[in-house]
């Protein structure tokens, strides 16, 4: 019997193929600024500055750089750089996998600049991605050339003693939205520019933009801190305790979007988001956010996205156990309109409080409430955009869409018959379970001496859906009458619009 060693040298060609990822633009900057990060020195703060200007991306940081030794194995392929550099607690990154992808994500041509907080030279590596795939496959295939000088005249590093610059040209995409990437950042680091790093874009004309940390809106009082711990037996018996720490409330819309769930991070950077594991999704528990962190998952090699373990399976157990209360409040709040009845809201976020062992002040509450009715007094205009807001979609001629009420359902019903009225409707809102719909049906007497005069049938459902649309506000649903009024003329507004209209 013989033996067959086979030298098992990567295609070169993979250096292109790693970019093919579902990476968004500002997901891949975000791999690089996750690297920025990693460099920190002792418990400075990291700054970070992301230069869009000229066609190219420049992520420059201020940590502590690389030396040579330790560049030479971070442009190797899946080198785990956890055996050359002495990384501190909450490193994000191991195999140096996630900055190559992202690079290659971004464009065709990249740089890396950097200068070691304890060397006085400056070294510099470049990759030409279409290069690779012309090289053979072999070792030689892979050979990175290093220079280095007291600084090089092309640096970005300009007055920046020690750390580390990403260059980026050739672009795939050249019209980046700095509006997606400055929310993306500003959500997916949160953690660290709440605790003072800082991250600024430079804008095409020179201007400096600096991400700010996600804002959430939340009803009042629903704000819970979470703190959870669970064991994990490991294949040797011992055990290792996993924390879940963050915060969940009520949203203060419901979502008709996927923008609901639990944003999880990781060592201070976004893992996943919106996540709804732990609960059925679905209209009436799409009040639930909030934030976890779970230091104990691994990532994936570009660091936005959990594997799946054993931990994650647990956590999810659970948490799933955890969210039972708020999942029923969630509901509760959803159910006809409790969220405009105070006594209603007052009941669920005081059954919320004791689920979860907290603190109910009653006058607290009510304070809260008197403030919502004292906000009633606004002018006209700050009212009609309140009520703008409330309209989710409208849309369809087939249904209406309310926050707080979900979407309601509109169906048409002929009759024939002698009556006084020439439309009437029916509502049907019986709750039995998540997948019970509410229904408005708009019923019409074909009959009626109104329609005589052979009105067009686009008209008359117009007449007699915007009629139906306002008597369900105020009767049914306890509008007030210039709020159903408004929200009728924009139903009426908007199923008028021609397509192509904005």
């Amino acid at each position: 019997m013989g033996k067959h060693i086979v030298k098992n040298y990567p295609s070169p060609r993979l250096m292109e193929t790693i970019g093919a990822t579902n990476q968004s633009v500002p997901e891949a900057i975000g791999e690089l600024v996750a690297n920025c990060f990693d460099a920190r020195i002792g418990q400075n703060k990291i700054n970070v500055v992301i230069d869009l200007r000229n066609e190219e991306i420049k992520v420059i940081d201020n940590g502590k750089g690389m030396t040579l030794d330790v560049l030479e194995k971070a442009v190797c392929i899946a080198e785990d750089m956890s055996k050359h550099i002495e990384r501190g607690e909450g490193a994000k990154g191991h195999f140096g996998m996630g900055f190559k992808t992202s690079c290659s994500t971004l464009g065709k041509f990249y740089e890396i600049y950097t200068k070691s907080e304890n060397e006085n030279r400056e070294y510099h590596v470049e990759f030409n991605i279409e290069d690779y795939s012309s090289r053979p496959t072999n070792a030689d295939a892979w050979d990175v050339e290093i220079e280095d000088s007291i600084h090089f005249k092309s640096s970005p590093m300009g007055v920046v003693s020690h750390g580390t610059a990403f260059v980026i040209k050739k672009l795939k995409d050249k019209n980046i939205y700095l509006g997606a990437v400055l929310d993306y950042l500003g959500e997916a680091f949160k953690g660290h520019l709440e605790t003072g790093d800082t991250i600024i874009l430079i804008k095409n004309d020179g201007t400096e933009v600096k991400a700010i940390p996600k804002i959430y809106k939340f009803i009042d009082n629903t704000k819970i801190d979470i703190n959870e711990k669970f064991d994990v037996v490991e294949d040797d018996g011992s055990k290792t305790t996993c924390v879940i720490t963050g915060w969940m409330a009520l949203d203060s819309t419901t979502h008709n979007d996927t923008n609901y769930g639990f944003n999880i991070y990781r060592n201070k950077q976004l893992l996943e988001k919106w996540n709804k594991d732990w609960f059925k999704a679905h209209l009436m528990t799409s009040r639930i956010i909030g934030e976890v962190n779970m230091d104990f998952l691994e990532a994936t090699f570009y660091k936005q996205g959990k594997q799946q373990s054993v931990k994650w399976v647990l956590a999810s157990k659970h948490m799933e156990e955890y969210l039972k209360g708020i999942v029923k409040a969630s509901r509760d709040i959803s159910k006809k309109g409790n969220i405009r009845n105070p006594m209603e809201l007052k009941r669920i976020i005081k059954g919320l409080s004791n689920d979860y062992d907290l603190d109910f002040d009653d006058k607290k509450i009510d304070n809260q409430f008197s403030e919502n009715n004292n906000s009633k007094l606004k002018g006209s205009n700050e009212i009609k955009q309140s009520i703008n807001d409330n309209i989710k979609g409208y849309a369809k001629e087939k249904s209406l869409i309310l926050e707080d009420y979900g979407e309601i359902e509109i169906s048409y019903l002929e009759k024939a018959g002698k009556t006084d009225f020439a439309f009437d409707y029916i509502y049907n809102d019986d709750y039995i379970n998540e997948e019970s719909k509410k229904e408005l049906e708009v019923i019409v007497i074909k009959n009626h001496p109104l329609w005589n005069n052979k009105i067009d049938s686009d008209i008359q459902k117009i007449l007699v859906t915007s009629d139906a649309i306002y008597r369900l506000l105020v009767e049914k649903l306890n509008f007030d009458s210039a709020e159903a009024v408004r929200i009728r003329n924009d139903w009426i507004d908007q199923r008028t619009k021609k397509k192509g209209d904005s």
